[in-house]
Order: C-alpha cells, then structure tokens, then sequence
C-alpha cells in the first residue's frame, strides 16, 4: 500500500520572500504563520542574494511566548555563483582590452546554500558579504574557490533551471554536469542534494531523467522543491505585478518578465506528490534535509551576549579592554582631565564596570567601544559630521576621553554613567553585525541595502503597471 505523504512529512526548502526584491511577494510577518496553519513542521527561507530577512524569519518562526519554534526555521540563501568573482564586464584600457566575464548575467548561476547549525550561519554571512563587497557584477556573487573555502555547516542543493548543473543539463551537456555535481559532491560530502521542480515549465520536465541518472550513478539525495515566491496560488497575478514593477513594464506588454503559470506558491504536500508521486522518497528526503539543522545552535548563539564584529588590536595589548584602557587614559591627557581627581575616580570606575560587565556577563564593551571609536575616526577624517553624543553614552567620561562624545563635562551636569549599562538585552541591537570578519571602513561604505515597500510606495509604482 503507497504511503499518504501529509505536511508533517514535507517541507518546503526553496523559499523567497520580500527581501528577494522586486521577485518575492511573500512577507516575513505571514509567510512562516501560514506555513504554520498548513501543518509544516519546518520551512526554509533562501532569498535571492542576501540574508536580511533571515534574523526576522527566525523571530516569525517564534511561538507567542518567544519560548521556542513552533515551525523549525531553516536559514538559507539562493547566492549567484561564477567562474570567477572578480572578472566584471568587458572594458578598455587605453588601446589595451580587457576582457570580462563574456557570458554576462548569463553566467551568474544559481546555488542554494543551507546553515547547519552556528559555524554555517557565520559562513553564509561571510559569503553574503563578501559576494557584495568582492564580488558584484550585475548581481552579488560568490566563486568556487570562495566557496570551498566557506563550506563548513553548509548544506548544498543544486536549485533551479538557472543552475550550473541544470544549465548544462537542458542544454544536452551532460558530461559537464556530472563534473560540476562531482565539484560539489566533493566539496559538500553527503550534503549535496539534487533538486528536481516542476512547475509546468516544459524545460523542468525534460531535465529530470538526466537528474535522476545523475542521482542514481553518484549516489546523490533528490529533493522535490517548488520555486515559492508567494503563499497562495491566486496570488500569481500579483507577483506578475512586482516584477513588472522591476523592470518598468505594463502587464499588456506581451514582452514583459512574468512567470508562465502561476506554480510558484506553497504548495501542499498532496500538490507536491501529483508530479513526484511516483517518487515519494524525494518528498520525504526534504525531511532528513531538515534534521540536519541545528535551528537552536544558530538561534542560542545569534541571542545570547553581543554580537560584534572582529577588532584588531595593535600589538602590545593583550585584550580589547587594554587597548581601550590605553586610549582613554591618552584621551584624559589630552583634554587635561588627568588632573582632576573627579575625573580619574569616574574614569576607573567605568573601565572597572566594563571589565565586570565582560566577566559577569560576556557584555563586550570593550570592543563595541572600540569600533564606535574606529567608525568616529574614520568618519573625521572624511569630514563626516558627527554627532555629540546619543543618550546616556553621553555622561560617560570615557566615552568623552575617547572621542566618541564631545561637548560639555558630564561631571559638570552630575550626568549617570550607569544608566548605559542596562544589562538586559532588550536594551541591546537585536540584528546584530555577525559576520565575524575584521572591521573595515571600506566594508562600511559598501554595506548593501534592501529595498522593502512601504504601502504608500506600492500603490504609487504598481499604478502604471495597467497602462495601455
């Protein structure tokens, strides 16, 4: 007797949402709540490019009481792989050309990355970033290399008809779609994964022999995903719309970019077997996918403490609390302070309560001091107009021995130190800067954004989408 394969048995892991901009239509505060409603037991989120949804994913994914996932969150990204990440167009150089990545946009190839556990989130991040800072040219893009590099806690699924693999499979170019399954499976082990699709898309079909050939010869796991871009199936016409929007097209432009049916929602497991029904182990090795995902590792180590980004200290210090301690102390000289018991008194006791705040409850002050410090810095010699100081950082002597906040003596005013140090997270960047990597200021002037519609914005861009 076939097994009836439910929600509970399935789940979706290849999902985009609004911060797949301009392509996503499903929002972050009701994607995960009707997947929930559906009966799912887990859902993945793998935005085209970026993470910025990610932290607010995990939170949806929440139960009311905050207490713990009342549907197992799966943090993913669909990023843009490329021969090679540093070559961009093709361009001149006096009478000298030089040539670029020749098959333009065409060469961006889909790749669907997973995090394990904590050590594949922080990867991803760096993978993230580094596809924006390094690596963008038409879209963000990460390389080979790169990526074996940043593999660890990495879950690996080969995505859609845009992807190196099914790119030269639909192309009848098998052979080198073996070697590119090779090149991951030798990367990823057993967490490579051959997705199959089908969506009505004549390609998608075509292609699924060879998958399973592929599958069958190097003993590589299928997974059955659907491309979601939105909750429901009436929902279509209005990703039609968004992308319309994207490209400046009216829907009565026959040349505009538009999905060719509306499949791209999230489907029920009954509606995932109609196509693979004769295939239920790769409905039900989305599971076993989902297993592998320690969502609490990642969510602990993201919640608890501060999360900053690596500084480097010079040599000769020991901690980040020394350096700080050295600086400010330099900072007391200069303004003179020194000489004045008050101020010595105060400045000790606020490097003791940093010290203390570290020991008692790994509050890294120190090197949140020490970046914003950085960031001052840089900002000055910029010319960037700085601010005095914000809130109650302001009545820190420290704070003022160091640049961070300039003006007025905070002894003067008999202004509270101690109210910056309200040890509760709440008071804390809940969306922290967590790629682990070393702070620079040209990091901080390539910092990508992500454009999220405000209601007012929608309704002006999508009113001339109706245009004749």
């Amino acid at each position: 007797m076939t097994r009836t394969i439910g929600n509970a048995d399935f789940c979706h892991l290849h999902c985009h949402s609004e911060y797949s901009s301009f392509d996503g239509l499903n929002k972050l505060s009701q994607f995960p709540k009707y997947a929930k409603e559906m009966g799912f037991k887990a859902l993945a989120l793998t935005d085209h490019g970026n993470m910025g949804g990610a932290v607010k994913f995990m939170q949806a994914c929440r139960d009311k009481d905050n207490k713990d996932f009342d549907i197992k969150p799966i943090i993913g990204c669909e990023f843009y792989l490329s021969k090679d990440r540093s070559l961009r167009g093709e361009k001149k150089e006096g009478t000298k050309v030089i040539k670029g990545q020749t098959d333009g946009r065409k060469g961006n190839r889909h790749l669907v990355l997973i995090a394990k556990n904590w050590k594949g989130w922080q990867n991803l991040c760096t993978l993230s970033q580094l596809s924006w800072t390094e690596g963008y040219y038409i879209d963000p893009r990460i390389d080979l290399p790169l990526l074996a590099q940043h593999s660890e806690g990495l879950i690996c699924n080969s995505a859609c008809l845009s992807s190196v693999v099914n790119a030269n499979l639909l192309h009848g170019r098998f052979e080198e779609a073996r070697k590119a399954v090779g090149i991951f499976k030798d990367i990823f082990k057993e967490d490579f994964h051959l997705e199959v699709m089908y969506h009505g898309i004549d390609a998608e079909g075509m292609i699924i022999p060879d998958i399973l050939k592929l599958s069958k010869d190097m003993n590589i796991p299928v997974i059955a995903t659907n491309d979601c871009h939105y909750c429901k199936k009436e929902h279509g016409l209005s990703q039609e719309i968004l992308m319309c929007m994207s490209t400046s097209k009216c829907l009565h432009d026959p040349k505009h970019l538009h999905f060719p049916y509306h499949e791209f929602y999230l489907k029920s497991a009954a509606e995932m077997a109609v196509p693979f029904g004769s295939y239920p182990e790769f409905l039900l090795n989305t599971m076993m996918v989902a297993d592998k995902i320690d969502a609490k590792n990642i969510w602990d180590n993201m919640t608890t403490g501060m999360r900053l980004p690596r500084y480097n200290i010079p040599e000769g210090f020991k901690s980040p609390l020394e350096y700080l301690s050295h600086l400010s102390w330099e900072g007391m000289k200069k303004k003179k302070w020194d000489q004045s018991p008050a101020h010595v008194e105060r400045l000790k006791r606020e490097l003791e309560d940093v010290r203390i705040a570290w020991e008692n409850n790994r509050y890294d002050f120190a090197t949140y001091f020490l970046i914003e410090w950085d960031i001052m810095q840089a900002a000055r010699k910029k010319g960037i107009l700085t601010g005095c100081g914000r809130g109650s950082g302001y009545a820190s002597v420290l704070l003022h021995s160091i640049e961070i906040a300039y003006g007025p003596d905070p002894l003067t005013y008999d202004l509270i130190w101690e109210r910056f140090l309200g040890f509760d997270d709440k008071y804390f960047i809940q969306e922290q800067d967590i790629f682990g990597e070393v702070l620079a200021s040209d990091v901080l002037e390539k910092s990508a954004t992500d454009e999220l519609f405000e209601d007012r914005d929608v309704t002006e861009d999508a009113g001339g989408v109706d245009r004749y």
